[in-house]
This record gives structure tokens, C-alpha cells and sequence, in this order.
């Protein structure tokens, strides 16, 4: 990720952006692994974590919508 001093014009905020855009959805994917892992558990009850989950995967994909630009 570029630091913030190489901030200097707009094709480097579009880089800096994209690069944004790529950690937030590579932390959704993570947590879409993170789901499956404690799905496979037998050992109690997940649905509140569960859910808790799927809270943040929903707000990490409105913040992948709010990057996009045309």
C-alpha cells in the first residue's frame, strides 16, 4: 500500500483506492473462510458469532460499493 507522503495526484488516490478496495475484499473472503471453519465445529451453538459475522462481511461489502468509481 502506497504511504500517505506519495499521495501527490489523482492517479496515485486511485491507486491508493484500489488498493483499499483489495484489502477490504480480501478481509470479506477471510471471514466468508473464517464462517465455513465454525460451521465445521460440533461443539456448541455459533449463531450469535455467526451472525456477528455476517454483520461485518455485509458492512465490508457497502464499503466495496462506496469505493467503486466510474
Amino acid at each position: 500500500m502506497a504511504e500517505l507522503k506519495d499521495i501527490t495526484n489523482h492517479d496515485s488516490i486511485l491507486d491508493q483506492i484500489n488498493q483499499y478496495h483489495n484489502l477490504i475484499s480480501l478481509t470479506a473472503d477471510n471471514l466468508q473462510d473464517f464462517k465455513a471453519r465454525i460451521k465445521e465445529l460440533d461443539n456448541g451453538n455459533y449463531d450469535k458469532e455467526l451472525d456477528s459475522i455476517n454483520s461485518a462481511q455485509s458492512k465490508l461489502y457497502e464499503a466495496l460499493k462506496a469505493l467503486e468509481i466510474d
